[in-house]
């Protein structure tokens, strides 16, 4: 039996070991249920308010592991509502930013996004709690960028790590960070060439996954 659904949003874009929706992430296959009509555009968007999230619901309510996840963190906006259909649900790793910001000051958070605009609109912004430390978008002109945000089938993980690593080091030198949260769960792919240029703290929806349900996730992407 499985120990971890994951709800995937309807993309085809690729997702390497270490991204959460990557079975070869995990020590035993996860069953992956992809939305159907859920895309990024859909979920990161200011107007997410008119996403008919039945599908998810629907989802969380029927699934038979111990823990179901998703693909997005952008599904913050609905842990609450979701986890009402059960008590083991992680929608995204924010939910673990209040804990973060007791052991931190906001000025020493940096949480990594794919869009740093949407997260901090008026439909995103209250899952935020008032946090006022450093948040960092995906640069829009970057592959990486493209590839999720226009669902390409093609991804070159060399050119991704390499710009996004250039941009994360002229915030780390110019700002003193203790801690970085990774919204984006496409992020986690990159956190063993993160930790080369940053020793603080580094917090996933990977090392949520871990701690609700030890034993599920490899090793090297914790």
């Amino acid at each position: 039996m499985s120990m971890l659904r994951i709800l995937q949003l309807d993309t085809r874009f690729p997702r390497p070991a270490g991204d959460v929706a990557c079975p070869d992430t995990y020590i035993h296959p996860p069953q992956i249920e992809k939305i159907e009509k859920a895309r990024v555009g859909d979920i990161i968007s200011p107007h997410a308010d008119k996403f008919d999230v039945s599908a998810f619901r629907q989802a969380v309510e029927s699934a038979t592991e111990p823990l179901t996840i998703t693909s997005c963190g952008f599904m913050i906006k609905w842990q609450k509502p979701l986890s009402f259909f059960s008590s083991q649900f992680i929608s995204s790793s924010l939910v673990c930013l209040s804990e973060l910001r007791k052991r931190y000051s906001d000025s020493q958070i940096l949480i990594m996004t794919f869009d740093d605009v949407a997260l901090q609109s008026n439909f995103y912004k209250p899952h935020l709690e008032g946090f006022a430390g450093h948040i960092l978008g995906i640069n829009k002109q970057s592959h990486l960028y493209q590839v999720i945000k226009n669902d390409l089938d093609e991804l070159d993980i060399s050119m991704a790590e390499q710009q996004l690593l250039e941009q994360l080091s002229v915030l780390l030198r110019e700002n003193n960070i203790a801690a970085i949260l990774l919204e984006c769960t496409n992020l986690s792919v990159y956190k063993q060439s993160i930790k080369k240029i940053f020793s603080g703290e580094i917090i996933d929806l990977l090392c949520l996954v871990e701690r609700a349900q030890t034993g599920v996730v490899k090793p090297q992407f914790l």
